[in-house]
């Protein structure tokens, strides 16, 4: 074998391993979306494809649902402001130890706004003495 032979053997087994750590690490992400915060006024911008995703349906205010890593994320808000305002996509993953759905973000907007404090209830206030 030449040299210039084993040198296309090594960078094709390179290559292998390259693409084999690729798919690792994209199964990773997929299994564990990251989440990311934006500001709420970033929802308008361009960032589905920042972040390596397609649009896959979408409504006058922006998308709907997106696909990022083999699944689909959906639009959700929050239906009260206690938290301030909020846009996030996430997949249901499963149910959780309560039996309830358990949920993976992808992506959240918010305005920012810190929530308010909520007042002590009288027991804890009493067991602070």
């Amino acid at each position: 074998m030449t040299t210039e032979q084993q040198n296309a053997d090594t960078y094709a087994e390179l290559t292998r391993t390259l693409k084999n750590i690729e798919l690792a690490l994209m199964a990773t992400a997929a299994a564990n979306p990251p989440n990311w915060k934006r500001p709420l006024s970033a929802y308008k911008n361009e960032w589905v494809k920042a972040i390596g995703a397609y649009e896959v349906s979408k409504d006058q205010h922006g998308p709907t649902v997106i696909f990022w890593m083999g699944h689909h994320y959906t639009r959700r808000c929050g239906s009260n402001s206690k938290y301030g305002a909020a846009i996030w996509f996430s997949r249901a993953t499963g149910k959780g130890e309560d039996g309830e759905t358990a949920y993976a973000r992808l992506i959240t907007f918010e305005d920012g706004a810190a929530p308010s404090a909520e007042p002590l209830p009288a027991y804890v206030v009493e067991k602070l003495g």
